[in-house]
């Protein structure tokens, strides 16, 4: 399969521009960090519970990771198509045995283990954060959470190459992921606030539409399967509990969390293969 060699040059290429150390460092400094704030924070009274453990560290990561992770995965996949096409090296790319379907895959496949690899180091580090100084701890939940964070990287970094795809230009790029980022995690889940003000509308505490538009952004459906995965946590959703809907539970937010994994690098491809470099 040629886009197995797209992805393994892609990686070679971001562990020679030392994209991977930065990455890593990022990433053990930001999850290591953060377990151990969350220590002291913890003990100083700042939760009023004095009990240090690993549900309470994952309700404390778990709003940074819906802006970190998305962030970073943008940026490690925005110019990896624009930025060949522009440069010219997209034509020797594609002189070699690679279509541009093994392109784009090779390069989400390839920018997403690199984002990948940071990530689960930094959670190794975290984790010996926790063993060492948490008063309880939770491996299964914590797993959970770092998978979770693992596809949340990877969905990212494909909207990423996506986004990339639809266009030669890497400034365009940039401004389009951006955009992107500001449009779907930020604007998007404001809807329903914008339409009941403007229609006067009346909606029942109990309804589930408004909902929706919250689930729909990948960093919102991170929240949500965490929600449904690890209930003991009790962050996130702003939701005392989840309401009763197949419209918010587990399998559904990985579904949409697979559909925005798939679906991006596919219309980013479309728009790829049907222009001239």
């Amino acid at each position: 399969m040629s886009w197995t060699v797209v992805a393994k040059k892609d990686f070679q290429d971001a562990v020679r521009s030392r994209m991977l150390w930065g990455l890593t460092i990022l990433f053990v400094l930001f999850m290591a960090g953060m377990a151990y704030l969350y220590q002291v924070f913890t003990e100083s009274g700042g939760t009023g519970d004095p009990t240090v453990d690993t549900l309470g560290l994952i309700a404390f990561l778990s709003s940074p990771v819906t802006l970190l992770v998305p962030i970073t995965g943008l940026v490690v996949g925005h110019k990896s198509i624009a930025g060949e096409v522009e440069s010219g090296s997209a034509k020797l790319l594609l002189s070699l045995p690679h279509s541009r379907r093994d392109a784009v895959v090779g390069k989400v496949v390839g920018r997403a283990a690199v984002l990948s690899l940071s990530i689960v180091v930094g959670l190794a580090v975290s984790l010996l954060v926790m063993l060492a100084l948490y008063d309880e701890y939770t491996l299964a939940s914590f797993a959970v959470f770092g998978v979770f964070s693992l596809v949340l990287g990877a969905v990212y970094t494909a909207i990423g190459v996506g986004i990339s795809s639809l266009t030669n230009d890497s400034g365009r790029a940039t401004i389009g992921a951006a955009g992107f980022f500001i449009l779907v995690e930020f604007i998007l889940p404001l809807i329903p606030t914008g339409l009941v003000a403007l229609l006067d509308l009346n909606v029942s505490p109990d309804a589930v539409w408004p909902l929706v538009f919250n689930v729909i952004p990948p960093s919102g459906a991170y929240t949500f399967a965490l929600a449904n995965f690890v209930p003991e946590a009790g962050f996130g959703t702003g939701l005392g509990s989840l309401p009763d809907t197949v419209l918010l539970d587990g399998p559904t937010m990985i579904v949409l969390l697979v559909a925005w994994l798939v679906l991006a690098p596919l219309v980013g491809y479309l728009r790829f293969n049907s222009r001239d470099l």
